[in-house]
């Protein structure tokens, strides 16, 4: 290994309990862009996919200064970690992690070619550029989790913003010479048809394994009715918005935010001055198995997502499918996707997420007795179709057109997955 290699990857082959790597090699390599912490999505994914006999390798990056392991065994498929030590104590914000992330493109490369896949599951535009960078012919399933190049308001000049934008063109070219592309939603999976020029991704929403719940991580504070929200404490959720709301609340609401991110210190200090502070608890992030349970604790939920950005308009987040598995009223932002959902299955009202007054009143029906024992019981019966046993079976499905069923003397890749899209 170079010295090179010996800055960006810590230990690529840390043995297991019995005192060796798996070996290579693998069915299905998945690579994201992140630490793999919290990722319930991609756990989910590659544990359904290992669960039918497929080996799973998922390759991560550690782009923080936390020290993380470099390898685990998680449900059934294996987690490897990228570390690249260059620049990990200097230059933090977008762009430090914008290097730390060119830095890990060798190790990352490198641990694609070990595993020997035969398909590549690559997760947004970063790595399907890192993979086509890699020189591998093998079929590569894109995941398109959001509209990679609409993550910033309108107007906004942010000189990364420009950088990144550069590259749309060619998301449409290494996407049109894809096995398959997945995303998120159907309203994403619409515009990427046509911004792509091909067929309309496959569809596999981020809803919750309820065949894995797990107990609470957590306690919330009694003695009050309790609107929670999951996910970081980042901008663009409404969550100072959400807070002032607590100005419009009677004394018993408070609010619950389960999640660690740079606002947690201006919430608190927002509910300080709002002489709110005993009504707002903030819950370090807990394991994603334990999360709807966690929630369940609640009255309501809030979804509050900024339409003013296009990605954020368009999504469908992960806070949705948590609130409808732990059987609870929604609270949201008025977003295509999130709202048709809402009204299919009555399970809640929508707000302006600018408004706190607004906000306040749509906590405030929710929270009506007889509304709140309606929207419960309609989550309850709207989690029975939206969960992850139903979405895995279109995972499942499409993995075995490309490879074949696991195990069987027929099983390889397809030979129309090498084909490129016309």
């Amino acid at each position: 290994m170079s010295d090179l290699q010996k800055a960006i990857v810590t230990d690529p082959h840390t043995p297991n309990k019995a005192g060796q790597t798996p070996a290579p090699p693998f069915d299905i390599c998945m690579f994201v862009h992140h630490e793999m912490v919290n990722d319930g999505r991609t756990t989910r994914a590659a544990a359904s996919l290992a669960a039918q006999g497929w080996r799973v390798l998922v390759i991560g990056i550690v782009l923080s200064n936390r020290d993380l392991p470099a390898y685990e065994e998680l449900a059934g498929f294996t987690l490897i970690r990228v570390q690249p030590r260059l620049l990990r104590q200097a230059m933090p914000g977008s762009w430090g992690k914008l290097l730390r992330l060119i830095v890990a493109i060798p190790g990352v490369i490198s641990q694609f070619r070990r595993s020997q896949a035969q398909v590549y599951h690559i997760n947004d535009f970063p790595g399907l550029l890192i993979m086509a960078l890699s020189g591998l012919r093998q079929p590569v399933v894109y995941e398109a989790r959001e509209l990679f190049f609409d993550r910033w308001p309108p107007g906004v000049n942010y000189s990364l913003k420009h950088v990144v934008r550069l590259f749309r063109p060619l998301e449409k070219f290494l996407a049109r010479r894809t096995a398959a592309v997945i995303t998120i939603n159907d309203l994403i999976a619409d515009i990427l048809a046509a911004r792509f020029y091909m067929p309309r991704p496959t569809v596999i929403r981020s809803a919750v394994d309820l065949r894995q719940l797990e107990a609470p991580a957590a306690t919330f504070p009694a003695g009050r009715r309790r609107l929670a929200h999951t996910g970081n404490l980042d901008e663009g959720r409404h969550l100072r918005e959400l807070v002032a709301a607590l100005a419009h609340l009677p004394e018993d609401v408070a609010l619950v935010l389960m999640g660690g991110g740079p606002l947690r210190v201006p919430l608190l200090e927002q509910a300080q001055l709002l002489g709110a502070a005993d009504r707002l608890f903030i819950i370090p992030p807990v394991p994603s198995n334990s999360v709807a349970m966690t929630l369940a604790q609640a009255d309501a939920a809030a979804v509050l997502t900024t339409p003013l950005i296009p990605n954020n308009y368009h999504a469908l987040p992960n806070k949705f499918f948590e609130a409808v598995a732990a059987g609870l009223p929604i609270v949201s932002s008025p977003i295509p996707e999130v709202t048709a959902l809402i009204e299919r299955y009555d399970l809640g009202v929508t707000c302006d997420p600018t408004d706190p007054a607004s906000i306040a009143a749509a906590i405030q029906t929710v929270l009506l007795p007889d509304n709140n024992t309606r929207f419960r019981a309609n989550a309850l019966r709207a989690r029975e179709e939206l969960n992850w046993a139903a979405e895995e079976k279109k995972l499942v499905a499409l993995y075995e057109r490309i490879l074949g069923k696991p195990g069987a003397a027929e099983s390889r890749v397809s030979p129309a997955a090498h084909e490129s899209r016309p």
